[in-house]
């Protein structure tokens, strides 16, 4: 029997908006709520850090060679952002139902300091924490972990609830996925003398200004790690090369300039790094199958891809 299905169909009945498709905050920090009535096909996106919960319809994710299906089953872990290849599976009778959860890296380091002994989470990450392993993982929404999101979209329809009982579910259900056999995704995070950590340092710089000439070199040096070890475990841990990453990072970001702040092509190719507007209306093409004077034609989405 569903458990979260009626609990964000009761929620999605108290947003006044009558869009077919959107998003809206919840009352709880970093918790938003989103649906979509139809369909959309295989579109490119990027996914920022956190844990993605489906109490209705699915999604299928494509990443570096991976297929992920999420749904009322399956919730998504993303331990760094990642641009992903995305459709989305609803209908205006059974809409696709969803909420998101930044990770808040304060709460996970408490978390991580009172409990990574016990649960044994330097295990995961191999010996001397070298390991290395993807920053994304689907995880079966079963037990605690479904009791604590149904604990979370429940306090949402109630002031006090949202106030009380909203960021205790949220501290739950990131030690719940700790305690998972995927805990390392969010475990590394907190770690920061691991190859995965090097990554996570290289990718917070490229998304603090992804408009700078980055060589694989100079973020390899900075991440403490030989190129050729950088290159292969940012491969890893994102699907992607760092070439890769940085372009279609630049592309989406351009993508966000183009249909919500009504940026010009050429303003849009300069301010993510682009020397060349028909070098980037060029890539832009080849990405997203459409120019980027036709970005707005491009399919909704959902809340998960990070505005430019």
């Amino acid at each position: 029997m569903p458990v979260l299905a009626p609990l964000m169909t009761a929620l999605r009945a108290t947003i006044p908006s009558a869009d077919p498709s959107g998003v809206a905050e919840t009352g709880v920090p970093g918790v938003v709520f989103f649906w979509m009535d139809a369909a959309t096909p295989r579109s490119p996106l990027l996914y920022d850090t956190g844990i993605v919960i489906l109490g209705q319809g699915h999604k299928v994710g494509y990443l570096g060679g991976r297929r992920y299906r999420y749904d009322a089953d399956t919730c998504l872990v993303l331990g760094v952002p990642v641009p992903f290849e995305c459709e989305s599976h609803g209908t205006p009778d059974e809409p696709l139902l969803g909420i998101r959860l930044n990770v808040d890296l304060g709460t996970l380091h408490s978390l991580v300091a009172r409990f990574a002994g016990p649960l044994g989470l330097d295990a995961q990450l191999g010996p001397a924490g070298r390991a290395l392993h993807s920053g994304v993982e689907p995880l079966r929404m079963a037990g605690p972990l479904l009791e604590a999101t149904a604990r979370l979209v429940a306090s949402l329809s109630d002031p006090l609830d949202r106030e009380v009982v909203g960021p205790a579910a949220v501290e739950e259900i990131l030690y719940r996925v700790l305690r998972s056999e995927h805990g390392r995704v969010l475990y590394a995070l907190t770690q920061r003398t691991t190859p995965y950590a090097g990554v996570a340092q290289a990718l917070a710089r490229i998304h603090g200004d992804c408009a700078r000439p980055f060589a694989v070199e100079d973020l390899a040096k900075a991440s403490g790690m030989a190129v050729s070890s950088f290159h292969r475990a940012f491969k890893e841990v994102t699907g992607e090369t760092p070439l890769q990453y940085l372009k279609k990072v630049r592309l989406l970001k351009a993508k966000g300039l183009l249909v919500f702040a009504g940026k010009r092509v050429e303003e849009a190719a300069y301010d993510v790094g682009y020397a060349s507007p028909s070098q980037f209306s060029r890539e832009f093409k080849r990405y997203f199958q459409v120019s980027p004077s036709e970005a707005h034609s491009l399919p909704y989405t959902d809340d998960l891809q990070i505005p430019a």
